[in-house]
């Protein structure tokens, strides 16, 4: 009987340790639980900015190009004909597509242009371009810039994506009348 007293007290808590209840280790399993959540959400809005970046960089890539263009010509290039469908797909979506598409209506003019991706895009982009006179045609943001009547040679450059499917296109805008990049939605 005295060993069965002895085994006892050996399992038995002693007022000194401590050990965490079943209660206290779901408290930390549902903090650690949230965090990664929160993470994860972060992260996933960090990398959708990341591809609305590409249309930022590349719309300033096609400044680049249309200001070099004109240094030649004294115009711009007119690229999309109509100002009616995107470049390289003639639709957008969450996919990307190669840039160089020469079934696109407007392949030449983007090849004469000069404006190159470094590999598929997300977003779909057109040009107008116009002389003194001309009318520009409304970009397709929220709330676009106003444009006084142009008195010599402009251009206006915008992009549009759905980078992660839900329906809600972002959108980015910049032209020959200012140095400013437009965007709206990002990350949509």
């Amino acid at each position: 009987m005295g060993n069965t007293v002895t085994t006892q007290r050996k399992h038995e808590r002693q007022p000194n340790q401590r050990a965490f209840t079943l209660i206290e280790l779901m408290v930390v399993v549902a903090i650690v639980g949230v965090l990664a959540m929160i993470g994860l959400v972060s992260y996933r809005k960090f990398i959708l900015a990341a591809k609305t970046g590409e249309a930022v960089g590349m719309v300033g890539s096609i400044r680049a190009a249309e200001e070099s263009y004109r240094s030649e010509t004294l115009s711009y290039l007119n690229v999309s004909a109509g100002y009616s469908k995107y470049y390289p797909d003639g639709s957008v979506g969450q996919k990307k597509t190669a840039w160089d598409a020469p079934a696109h209506t407007d392949y030449t003019r983007w090849r004469q242009l000069g404006a190159r991706a470094d590999g598929p895009v997300y977003y779909g982009y057109k040009i107008a371009a116009g002389t003194a006179g001309d009318t520009i045609p409304a970009l397709s943001i929220a709330n676009p810039p106003t444009f006084a009547a142009p008195n010599e040679p402009w251009y206006i450059i915008e992009a549009i994506g759905d980078v992660n499917g839900d329906g809600v296109f972002s959108r980015v805008a910049g032209s020959s009348y200012t140095g400013e990049i437009y965007v709206e939605n990002e990350g949509e």
